[in-house]
């Protein structure tokens, strides 16, 4: 880490931001690069680039968190992000890029071959810095073929959540607008519990893990760490197909309950590969963020504001879609019931003081060296009130997870004016293409009732 600066103010991480320090750790440690995400916007055209240059500068100077570092405190143990005072000048780091034979009008912009090979390699990146101090997002625009263009906004998971992009997205907007709103109160801290009282409140997670233990989480990209490149295939299903699938989502898991069904299209996808390696597991464990915001808010853009279900299908439950998410609803209804996602709060809690490697190390050791079987979330509509970008139409949005080995794979869902979009995102050798073919062959089935693979 860099040297700690003269001045600082200390800004304490919350719970959850805990688990993706030792995920991180983890990652960075076994050469998979950081954990550092994308969120993509598509525009019908190149932005307002005098527009974004001036939001950027004033996004530093607003939000100094930006180019805060990550330490430990020797007297709490517990981890802060250290804000240097006064804020640095500068500007977000940004990239200017364009596809070979593209013609969009994007001065000082760099050529690459392909959008795509361009956006997975920038994901193993470490993120640039401004000055000598980190940074902890950075936007790359690249123009297309076609005159399209992406504005892909590369964040640190340490510092934000994928709802939490789509705010800073937001945020980088309406000040290339020249909107600058006061930021949002930050969410009331609960109050604090004794020692005895957390220890009592980790009971029901404990209890959950044990049922994950007795079929373990096995995962595709298997328990030893690899490094390697990332890979991702965004599905954009056009209107009329996400409309069969909203139906089909609703006859099954009911409009209350997407994520029942979509858990469900999730473990039947990577149980067709299982099957094709001539494995037929007992169970998986999806671990499953949940946002904790209320809905409707606006921010706050900063910190992991989840809360984590691990979602626990078996083998008797994948014979269908339907009994897969019946399976899961009654899944998800009984972790609210038991209060799960506090359960686990109350874990990562008492696990906040403990260094990083200890961390991650007791939660693998209880899974064969696993973490889960796979990552998900349903993320819901992207950005549904931003319609422009720096003066551009804004056509799609979706988020690139990135994720280390184990598990290697994860299938992420969301939504940009009713349409579904689905990205698979996978660690070198954790797929190969005929079974990354075979897992999208088995999502269509699922999600728009096409002919089983």
């Amino acid at each position: 880490m860099p040297p700690q600066a003269e001045a600082e103010t200390r800004v304490p991480f919350q719970v959850a931001d805990s688990f993706v320090l030792a995920l991180d750790d983890f990652m960075d440690r076994t050469r998979q690069g950081g954990h550092v995400s994308q969120s993509v916007l598509e525009l019908d055209r190149a932005p307002d680039l005098e527009k974004l240059h001036a939001s950027l500068r004033r996004l530093v100077a607003k939000h100094p968190l930006l180019v805060a570092t990550p330490r430990r405190s020797w007297k709490t143990l517990l981890p802060y992000w250290s804000v240097p005072i006064p804020p640095p000048g500068g500007s977000l780091p940004l990239g200017l890029w364009r596809e070979e034979g593209a013609a969009a009008d994007l001065p000082g912009s760099r050529v690459i071959p392909d959008a795509k090979d361009f956006l997975q390699a920038e994901m193993m990146e470490p993120l640039p810095g401004i000055g000598a101090l980190p940074c902890n997002a950075r936007l790359d625009v690249v123009a297309l073929r076609g005159g399209r263009c992406l504005i892909a906004l590369s964040w640190s998971h340490l510092l934000v959540d994928g709802k939490g992009a789509e705010l800073l997205l937001e945020e980088i907007g309406r000040l290339a607008d020249g909107v600058d709103l006061p930021d949002d109160v930050p969410t009331p801290a609960k109050p604090a519990l004794s020692l005895l009282e957390k220890f009592r409140k980790t009971k029901p997670a404990m209890d959950h893990l044990t049922g994950l233990q007795k079929t373990g989480t096995p995962s595709l990209g298997g328990p030893k760490p690899r490094g390697g490149r990332g890979f991702y295939e965004v599905l954009a299903l056009d209107p009329e197909q996400s409309a069969v699938a909203q139906k089909r989502m609703e006859k099954l898991g009911g409009g209350l309950f997407p994520l029942a069904f979509f858990v469900a299209c999730v473990a039947r996808a990577h149980d067709r590969v299982f099957r094709h390696r001539g494995r037929s597991p007992e169970g998986y464990g999806i671990s499953v963020p949940t946002q904790t915001r209320r809905r409707g808010a606006r921010g706050p853009l900063f910190h992991n504001h989840v809360a984590v279900l691990y979602f626990h299908p078996r083998r008797e439950h994948l014979e269908s879609l339907e009994i897969a998410t019946a399976a899961m609803r009654e899944q998800f209804a009984a972790m609210m019931r038991a209060k799960i996602s506090e359960s686990f709060d109350a874990v990562l809690d008492l696990m906040r003081r403990a260094p990083t490697r200890l961390f991650l190390w007791i939660i693998r050791a209880q899974f064969r060296g696993e973490i889960c079987s796979c990552f998900h979330s349903y993320t819901g509509p992207f950005a549904a009130t931003m319609t422009r970008f720096a003066g551009s139409p804004i056509t799609n949005a979706y988020h690139l997870p990135c994720l280390g080995t184990p598990p290697g794979t994860g299938i992420f869902f969301g939504e940009r004016e009713e349409r579904l979009n689905i990205t698979i995102t996978w660690r070198e050798g954790a797929l190969t293409d005929e079974e990354k073919s075979l897992m999208v062959a088995q999502l269509r089935a699922d999600l728009l009732g096409e002919p089983t693979p």
